[in-house]
């Protein structure tokens, strides 16, 4: 199209600089043909004109987007992280964990957060002869988008002295933090501290290798068609429990139906229900079985209650529509808080 023009242009320009009028034309056509050659022969002067200055304005911004790519400015090196590994205390039970993040921190800002396993770009403004801090990140109550540093595992500091572009693999190793309030609930291989609140109705110890999740038992719930409610709750176990610190439930899970888990709090004789969360199935109905560990928020709860003389947690598991039986499976409870 624009050759067209360019060469209808070029003819017409001709014509008109011999003074010979195009009369094989109409005298509408022809003042049209006329029209459009001399806006061709304008732009073609503002270009001839401007066209040096643009190729040295691009030759300028390519020589300058040349300086910023230098390769000695802004080249990172690289901290590669498979896992965290997690070594519990004396008495502190269970190694089980389910670290899902790494959040790393330079001494002035916020590198970033990365899922497990991680490789973690650290840029020579970040290191800057200081340590860069890790911490563990986990998922409360289960959800992906309430992703956080866990407040009870230790942080570990590393050193990047590598030079831009290299990588170190590193294999941190963390426990609980010194101040912690580590408080058992039951890890079911010598007892069950957990009542039944409704008749007929109870937690079991199991022994069956299929639903034990480490050591010799684990707890189990089931619902069924003639037993369709269970509601369990801790008996005289009296958690002391206090508002404005973190507040965790810790527990490894397997369910192939929903369940809920709470605290019931006490003051002066009288007892309230906080519902902390409902937890969704880790497998099929009749599928393979599949453990989870959940780290459950519990300071909404306490903050809720306001004064209490003591605490309990309870799980809750109705029959859900349209099945015969569900199956529960818990193990290695215990509080964390400060």
């Amino acid at each position: 199209m624009w050759k067209t023009i360019r060469t209808g242009a070029h003819e017409t320009a001709g014509l008109l600089r011999s003074g010979t009028r195009m009369k094989f034309l109409p005298v509408g056509m022809e003042r049209i043909l006329i029209t459009i050659t001399r806006a061709y022969m304008r732009i073609r002067r503002i270009f001839r004109v401007c066209s040096a200055p643009l190729q040295l304005s691009l030759v300028l911004l390519g020589l300058w987007g040349c300086s910023m790519m230098d390769p000695k400015q802004d080249i990172p090196s690289y901290l590669i992280v498979p896992e965290l590994s997690f070594t519990p205390g004396e008495n502190q039970g269970t190694a089980s964990t389910n670290i899902t993040d790494l959040w790393v921190y330079s001494a002035t800002d916020v590198v970033g957060i990365f899922p497990l396993p991680a490789v973690v770009p650290i840029l020579p403004s970040d290191a800057n002869g200081s340590p860069v801090t890790l911490l563990a990140g986990i998922r409360e109550n289960g959800i992906s988008n309430s992703r956080s540093p866990y407040p009870f595992y230790t942080t570990v500091e590393h050193v990047v002295d590598g030079a831009p572009g290299t990588r170190d693999t590193l294999s941190p190793s963390i426990a609980l933090v010194e101040n912690v309030r580590f408080i058992p609930v039951e890890d079911f291989e010598n007892s069950n501290v957990f009542g039944s609140l409704v008749a007929g109705s109870d937690m079991d110890r199991t022994g069956a290798e299929d639903e034990v999740f480490e050591g010799q038992k684990s707890g189990r719930i089931e619902v069924s068609l003639d037993a369709p409610l269970v509601r369990v709750r801790t008996v005289e176990q009296e958690y002391d429990l206090q508002g404005g610190v973190p507040v965790f439930l810790e527990f490894d899970y397997r369910c192939d139906q929903s369940f809920a888990v709470g605290l019931y709090g006490f003051r002066d004789g009288q007892e309230t229900k906080h519902l902390t969360l409902v937890i969704n199935p880790t497998e099929d109905v009749g599928g393979a079985v599949v453990w989870n560990k959940l780290y459950v928020d519990l300071a909404s709860n306490v903050t809720a209650q306001g004064p209490a003389d003591h605490f309990e947690v309870y799980f809750e598991c109705i029959l859900e529509a349209g099945r015969d039986a569900g199956s529960i499976g818990v193990d290695n409870l215990r509080i964390l808080t400060y």
